[in-house]
């Protein structure tokens, strides 16, 4: 068979896996009540028909609730206008931060207004105000209105951005009540008077994970931000179908059933590609071709590091359960790959190095193996496990903390501090919901799915999640290039990064006076980031202290990773606490007037670093994961250790060290909810809170990346999922 009767092969089934499901489903289909009860044991789905009768009544009552508050609201509107003649006295007062170690930081560029009620219900604006650089306001009104008879209340509110909407290519923010508090007439005795502190719980920074996320106690009630209904309804109507099919497992492993296997675990979920082509080419997913060609440009999309010592050959490599908290059941070896391309320019493998133990009785955690393709089925063997463990390292590193919590870090400090400058309506559509997915999976994934299938702890993952988290920084960072005209990953990456410079810049220079206005929200966004990031990977060591085994292996891992993210280790950091931090400034100034062309360069490059992580790059590595993980013995997350001295180092045919049968299902059923449960694109604008004007750039190149394989119209607005 040819290439290119190969390459269709796997075009067709590209096409024929891809698969969609409409909501078919009668008024009494099962249904998610929202997002936030998705779990990877029984989810909280209802099903029981008079609970989806009593749930109908409650979303009839929600919107009746809703038609009459919005029928209450054209009645008595809250207009624009400010009431009063005389504007005669001032209130004042002070928005802050909650207290941290004593300090109440002052919160900038917050909307404060004073407004009153009649008692006939009506609104009145009396006063408004933003609040300056030290997050302090004053409202000047007209004292004899406010406190007239005719007012049963007063009250002082303060605003938030929840989100920012396109009319064409102008940004329309949309502001909520933050907090409220409540203002007596007897205390409005004199003309000026001092309103108590706000001091608000306000995008706050968590103290008990090691790295950089928000605080949600309740993501029900007390969440920074939330999903839109049309989200949870697109994920509800896509999403039922996989979670009916882990749920009737999981019965019928309850129930001891003989009946399931992972045969029969697999046959229940859709095809991926991996057995379509399988299907149509017995054997070639197992060849050498397939292995390098997923590398290059599946899941993986792997970095080449080029071998100083023969030109033209390249080393991937991933790094394993090194220094971290394991569970003593699951393998999880190093695997360095090592290929020479072919007259396509695909990779084919020639070396594979296996770093630590294979077995439960191995102690060695350095002990090395090499094989080649002339081992025969040991070359095999360590092919699987090399890819078992560069899925698992692409899941938590480059998946989980490259594009979910690289992106909350800058969507944390984004949504405290970003308001009235323009730079605001350029990030925070592609930054919001990252952090309500993020919450979800500190449980899905961290908590209850990747410590039983895999060989780390919870610990061990988020112990390993800050030192990737210390290798990311926007400063200096380029796409991969391409090391071939087959390396189609790569020239897309390059592509997308261009056009989103072409946007990033051209936005900069059309709004860069009012940048410069508000230079002060680009200065507090720098300076949250910075302060809050995670240390530079290995900076809190001393490696002549390690013994020369342990020190190579850290340098090898340090040096790769360098390579692999774009990092630069000799670049100028700050060092805060005795830390040296990962993430670059963007700007030491706070003045409009110091504002340097080298200030605006770094907000250029920052802003295209975002969105390029939050939009593109999540959605490459996410949509592909089922192509990769969809199929129990070709690949996966882990591989137990078994009881037998060859430990992982068997065939496919050994069932000892596949997931056992409940991490199978909730294995792919995870792996389907991250990557057929879309939604929120930059072409499809489907809430219209993505700027025009980058979704038309994207779609003047649709046919270049979709020669290379990739569909603009799929391109993720932001990462939520």
């Amino acid at each position: 068979m040819t290439h290119q009767e190969i390459k269709e092969i796997i075009r067709e089934c590209r096409k024929e896996t891809k698969i969609e499901y409409p909501n078919r489903g009668g008024f009494f289909t099962p249904r998610f009540k929202s997002i936030n009860h998705i779990e990877v044991g029984r989810s909280k789905i209802i099903s029981n028909p008079l609970t989806i009768l009593a749930e109908f009544g409650h979303v009839i009552f929600k919107k009746i609730r809703s038609e009459v508050q919005r029928f209450h609201d054209f009645l008595f509107p809250r207009r624009a206008r400010v009431f009063g003649k005389n504007f005669d006295s001032k209130i004042s007062g002070k928005v802050t931060f909650s207290r941290k170690d004593g300090v109440a930081k002052p919160i900038h560029h917050m909307q404060v207004e004073f407004w009153a009620k009649t008692w006939w219900f009506q609104w009145r604006k009396l006063g408004e105000a933003m609040t300056n650089d030290q997050g302090e306001y004053e409202i000047s009104y007209d004292r004899k209105l406010a406190k007239s008879p005719a007012h049963f209340n007063l009250r002082m509110e303060v605003y938030q951005t929840t989100h920012i909407y396109f009319k064409e290519d102008k940004a329309v923010p949309h502001y909520s009540i933050f907090h409220k508090m409540w203002v007596r007439k007897d205390d409005l005795k004199t003309e000026s008077f001092l309103l108590e502190n706000f001091r608000l719980d306000f995008w706050e920074y968590r103290d008990d994970y090691p790295a950089p996320r928000v605080v949600i106690k309740d993501k029900e009630k007390d969440a920074p931000q939330y999903y839109s209904q049309a989200r949870q309804d697109v994920l509800a109507q896509q999403f039922i179908p996989y979670e009916l099919t882990k749920a009737k497992h999981l019965e019928l492993l309850k129930l001891g059933s003989k009946k399931i296997s992972l045969d029969y675990i697999q046959k229940d979920y859709p095809i991926n590609l991996s057995r379509c082509i399988e299907q149509r080419i017995p054997g070639y997913t197992r060849s050498d071709e397939y292995f390098g060609h997923r590398q290059m440009n599946g899941m993986n999309r792997a970095s080449f590091f080029p071998d100083s010592s023969h030109p033209g050959e390249y080393w991937v490599k991933y790094f394993g359960s090194c220094k971290y908290e394991t569970n003593g059941i699951y393998a999880f070896p190093d695997a360095e790959i090592k290929f020479r391309l072919d007259e396509e320019g695909l990779p084919l493998p020639i070396q594979i190095i296996l770093t630590g133990p294979l077995n439960k009785f191995e102690k060695d955690p350095l002990i090395k193996r090499s094989f080649s393709p002339e081992d025969g089925t040991e070359w095999e063997f360590a092919k699987r496990i090399a890819r078992v463990s560069g899925s698992l390292c692409t899941e938590v590193d480059d998946h989980f903390t490259g594009t979910h919590l690289n992106t909350e870090q800058y969507a944390i400090a984004a949504y405290r501090n970003l308001r009235i400058n323009p730079i605001a309506n350029l990030l925070l559509p592609h930054l919001k919901e990252v952090v309500l997915i993020n919450h979800s999976a500190d449980k899905i994934l961290l908590k209850d799915f990747l410590p039983h299938s895999t060989a780390l702890t919870e610990k061990g993952l988020k112990d390993r999640t800050r030192d990737i988290l210390g290798m990311q920084d926007w400063k200096g960072f380029q796409p991969m290039d391409p090391i071939s005209p087959s390396h189609d990953v790569a020239k897309t990456d390059w592509m997308f990064w261009e056009i989103t410079e072409k946007y990033v810049h051209q936005f900069v220079d059309n709004h860069l006076e009012e940048i410069k206005k508000y230079w002060l929200e680009i200065y507090c966004f720098s300076k949250d980031l910075v302060e809050h990031s995670v240390p530079v990977f290995l900076s809190d060591i001393n490696k002549n202290e390690l013994d020369l085994d342990l020190k190579a292996h850290v340098q090898n891992r340090y040096d790769y990773y360098c390579f692999k993210y774009g990092f630069h280790p000799d670049q100028k950091r700050e060092t805060i606490k005795g830390e040296l931090k990962a993430v670059s400034p963007i700007t030491q100034h706070h003045n409009p007037e110091n504002v340097s062309p080298e200030d605006i360069k770094n907000l250029k490059d920052c802003c295209v670093y975002i969105i390029f992580v939050a939009t593109y790059l999540h959605t490459w590595i996410n949509e592909h994961q089922y192509d990769e993980l969809g199929e129990l013995l070709f690949n996966g997350v882990g591989l137990r250790y078994g009881d037998q001295k060859k430990g992982i180092l068997a065939p496919e045919t050994d069932l000892s060290i596949a997931p056992d049968l409940k991490s199978a299902t909730e294995m792919l059923w995870i792996v389907n909810l991250l990557s057929r449960t879309e939604f929120g694109f930059i072409t499809r604008n489907e809430e219209g809170d993505v700027n025009p004007i980058f979704s038309k750039m994207l779609l003047e190149k649709k046919e270049e990346f979709l020669h290379l394989g990739v569909e603009v119209e799929n391109i993720e607005s932001r990462t939520n999922i």
